[in-house]
């Protein structure tokens, strides 16, 4: 089977589906590779979430700045590129994550809906599979900072960076695989 441009057997898929699923609370849930289909849910999981469980950590400003900068076309493009997860729920999309070839975790997103059940570990454990890096990296907003530290990440520094006219913190992190 061919999902954007990537060969899967039945067989990885229902491994993939199977392994992540060990790792959750919710059995429910079913793990897969993205497809270009899934933009529109993952963008609005993405809204969500920030909004949501962001809040409090971050200004309505900084937040605005921050979901002002998800591009569709660019995102689907690397989502395809990359190795993507989506966690799909009831028909609807629960969480994704995608990571690059060099062990980075570039996105991670849970629906507030879903969130605290173990969803977002799931897709950090199979996205630190997905690479032959020894480690792994994430630049993790501050709301998200505990929970990669509960992963096992450290904190390689404190950064500030500058979107769409609002500066936002972030941690540079890390973890040994």
């Amino acid at each position: 089977m061919t999902i954007s441009g990537k060969n899967f057997s039945k067989i990885s898929l229902k491994t993939m589906t199977t392994d992540i699923q060990a790792k959750t609370a919710n059995p429910d849930i079913v793990y897969r590779a993205y497809i270009p289909s899934d933009i529109e849910g993952i963008l609005q999981v993405f809204g969500q979430s920030v909004k949501s469980l962001c809040c409090n950590d971050y200004s309505s400003s900084q937040i605005k700045a921050w979901i002002s900068g998800a591009d569709k076309e660019r995102w689907n493009k690397e989502f395809i590129e990359r190795h993507t997860t989506v966690a799909v729920a009831d028909g609807r999309i629960a969480g994704f994550c995608d990571c690059e070839s060099n062990g980075h975790i570039d996105r991670l997103y849970v629906s507030p809906e879903f969130a605290f059940k173990g969803i977002g570990a799931a897709l950090v454990a199979d996205a630190e599979k997905s690479h032959d890096n020894p480690v792994s990296t994430v630049e993790a907003s501050l709301t998200a900072k505990p929970f990669f530290e509960k992963l096992g990440y450290t904190v390689i520094e404190k950064q500030s960076v500058f979107r769409r006219g609002e500066y936002l913190t972030n941690f540079r992190m890390k973890k040994a695989l």
